[in-house]
Order: C-alpha cells, then structure tokens, then sequence
C-alpha cells in the first residue's frame, strides 16, 4: 500500500494493483474473475497522451528510453473494490477471487 502522508488523512476512494510484466495472468483475467462474482473493477485510467482527442499531439517521456510509467501502470494496472465502507468480510472475498486467478 502507499505510505500514508504524515499530514493528512487518506480516504482510500481508490486502490489499484499492479501485475508484473512477465505474468502470465492479465489484468483482463482479474476483471473477468471479479466480474464472474458480481464484484465491479475496471482497468487503470488511460494516460491523456493516450487518448484519442490527443492523438495528433507530442508526448514527452520523463524517461530516456522512451518509456512511459503512465502506459506502464495503463498495461498492468486493476482498480479492485475500496472505500471506507468496504468491510473485511468483503476485502476477504475480493483477496480470495484474485489469488485464485493467479
């Protein structure tokens, strides 16, 4: 989990989990899975640099080799279940379901 800054408090409105690059298992898989059990998540934000109104339009990497951790965590990512109102009960489940895809 991120480290929660000293000076405020965090609302946990959003928790994504990042699969790593040479996995087998897709974030496709993990929706898919959730989805199977009536449980909602949905791929990581597309990056602006990559949206279709941007298209004719320069993208500068922060990176020298041209790569970009924006699409990085776009390929990877998951937005699984959070908030404040999610019980363990539920964060069990969701735990559960995505160890069984992996």
């Amino acid at each position: 989990m991120m480290p929660i800054y000293e000076k405020g408090e965090p609302n946990f409105w959003l928790s994504v989990m990042t699969i790593e690059k040479d996995c087998k298992t897709s974030p496709e898989d993990i929706i898919i899975a959730l989805e199977n059990e009536n449980i909602e998540s949905r791929p990581v934000w597309k990056p602006m640099h990559m949206q279709p109104v941007f298209k004719g339009y320069n993208f500068f990497s922060h990176m020298d080799n041209d790569e970009s951790i924006s699409e990085s965590i776009f390929a990877r990512g998951v937005c699984i279940p959070s908030g404040s109102a999610i019980t363990e009960e539920e964060q069990a489940r969701v735990i559960d379901i995505v160890n069984r895809v992996f």
